[in-house]
């Protein structure tokens, strides 16, 4: 094993590494990949994309926590612990590996301050208590954009082992992670209308009136505030009604598909210079829509969720016709192939579908680009994409049949599509109605107008208990939760243990008072642990109240 310790010297004809049963995968970018090529082995090889998984969760089992960039070994590279939502949507689809180890190292990545810098998300001192990572940390922004999308993964295969065990810690952690995933309305600058970082006091890094979203870096991982506007998926209602509504969500990529990337020396910003990145991105000539590099590849797709689907399916098929062409050395792809992320899109995108929402279990409908397609699955069955008036003109739905029936919505569940049939695209050369109903968007965990309001912490407490810090550590046998505002509801609390979690506290009680009288029980715990130094536990109050 790479990971765990050594357990003698080597030798030239030994390795003194620890000899572990089982296979262990190395060698993946889940940053570059999670989008695209993990829901990809999902779809055409579950089996191999368990043992997949199981092979990279070996290194939790080894070494306590899973690669973000395995290279092979823990590096500190790229932005999130995208191995969360990738792992989480396997599950949710079905595949089949070890998912409970999977879960404790997602959990671990999202609650858990990590030792060094190769492992863990960054930020985890004081994001979990603010709920988003300051611009203290390098690009923070994108640390939390990216965290709350593995966050709903989380929550989505919480939800799942909870059904599948009965077990209450999986309720729990389930409900606070999909809270947790709703918190980038954190870092939405409504005034500059873009997301972009703030530091733990919560001011902006730059004054909404002299926010440029075109300048690079900083709060963003290879991109600018344009390549992140759009980084909520899974709640892309939620992330429309911050920009007015559906239609304003629409409004707002079109701006985004107009405005163009000129990869201008002068829109470096923290970069020593124009990086590849930036250049892609201006050769795409889709205006800021950067193929190239995974922040972009949902972007299209987010036209569903604006209810204007024929605006996916208008430049899905321009991608598809126009940036994966040529026959030279060079050509084929514009930018980074990073472990089979392009090659992943393209296949989705080809077929008509695209994991647009990790971790739900559904598909986003685009326009499928051959007239007949045939998936040879792994279980024996076949599924067949036909659209017989497809054309280079022709590249808009104006209905599709599943397995013969009427389908409206343009989203489409993985249990349906594993299971083999068809999917009958009727194709047209202008846009039409079909996909924009109230109810056909795809999952999003905000159902109506309202913008997001996720819960926040209601203790006004001052010294090391309340600090919004997992830093400082103190020994109590009781203390008061003094609450602001009336009317604050006790529906979850979390507890972080110190640098030693032996130190912890195995069990509890919390009482609350609405006039500092009258006392009673919200919630008890006996025989509780912590399982690492510095992690957060979420736990929901058994009789809630205010």
């Amino acid at each position: 094993s790479p990971f765990s310790k050594a357990v003698k010297e080597n030798t030239p004809t030994e390795t003194g590494a620890k000899i572990v049963d089982g296979k262990v995968y190395v060698n993946n970018g889940f940053w570059d990949t999670y989008r695209t090529a993990w829901p990809a082995y999902s779809f055409l090889t579950p089996s191999q994309a368990g043992e997949l998984v199981d092979g990279f969760v070996q290194q939790y089992k080894d070494g306590g926590w899973t690669s973000r960039w395995s290279s092979p070994g823990y590096a500190d590279l790229m932005t999130g612990t995208s191995s969360d939502v990738a792992f989480a949507d396997a599950y949710v689809k079905g595949v089949d590996f070890d998912a409970k180890a999977a879960y404790d190292a997602a959990v671990k990545n999202a609650t858990v301050v990590p030792p060094s810098s190769g492992v863990g998300r960054k930020g985890m001192e004081t994001s979990p208590f603010l709920g988003y990572a300051g611009t203290e940390t390098h690009e923070g922004l994108s640390w939390s954009l990216e965290g709350y999308l593995n966050d709903y993964g989380i929550a989505k295969m919480g939800e799942k082992l909870y059904k599948e065990t009965g077990e209450k810690r999986y309720k729990d952690e389930s409900a606070y992670f999909l809270n947790r995933a709703q918190d980038y309305v954190n870092l939405f600058d409504a005034k500059a209308g873009f997301f972009q970082g703030k530091d733990v006091k919560g001011n902006w890094r730059v004054d909404s009136e002299k926010y440029d979203p075109r300048v690079w870096g900083y709060d963003y991982t290879e991109t600018n505030g344009w390549g992140y506007a759009f980084t909520a998926p899974q709640d892309s209602r939620g992330l429309a009604n911050l920009y007015g509504g559906r239609d304003g969500l629409g409004d707002k990529l079109d701006e985004y598909l107009s405005t163009p990337e000129t990869a201008s020396p002068d829109l470096k910003g923290s970069y020593g210079g124009v990086i590849h990145e930036m250049v892609e991105a201006r050769d795409v000539r889709m205006g800021m829509y950067g193929h190239s590099n995974q922040v972009a590849h949902h972007a299209l797709y987010m036209y569903d969720a604006a209810g204007q689907p024929y605006k996916t399916q208008k430049n899905i098929r321009e991608v598809l016709q126009r940036l994966y062409t040529g026959s030279d050395i060079g050509q084929g792809y514009h930018g980074d192939e990073d472990n089979g992320e392009q090659s992943a899109w393209f296949l989705f995108s080809s077929l008509g579908f695209y994991p647009l929402v990790m971790g739900s279990g559904e598909y986003a409908v685009g326009s499928p680009l051959f007239k007949k397609a045939t998936v040879h699955l792994e279980n024996g069955r076949d599924l067949v994409v036909k659209a017989p008036k497809n054309s280079t003109k022709n590249v808009y739905v104006q209905g599709l049949k599943v397995n013969g029936k009427r389908w409206n919505s343009t989203s489409l569940p993985h249990s349906l599509i594993a299971k083999g049939g068809v999917l009958e695209f009727d194709m047209g050369a202008k846009p039409s109605s079909w996909g924009t109903g109230d109810n056909a968007a795809p999952p999003s965990i905000t159902q109506d107008d309202e913008v997001p309001a996720p819960r926040t912490d209601a203790i006004t407490g001052q010294g090391p208990l309340f600090d919004n810090t997992s830093a400082t550590d103190a020994s109590v046998a009781s203390v008061d939760l003094p609450v602001s505002g009336e009317g604050a509801k006790a529906v979850q609390y979390t507890l972080t243990s110190s640098a030693d979690r032996t130190k912890a506290p195995a069990g509890w009680k919390l009482q609350g008072s609405a006039d500092g009288t009258t006392w009673r029980t919200l919630d008890e715990r006996s025989g509780e642990s912590f399982a690492w130094d510095r992690q957060t536990r979420a736990f929901s109050v058994k009789s809630p109240g205010s």
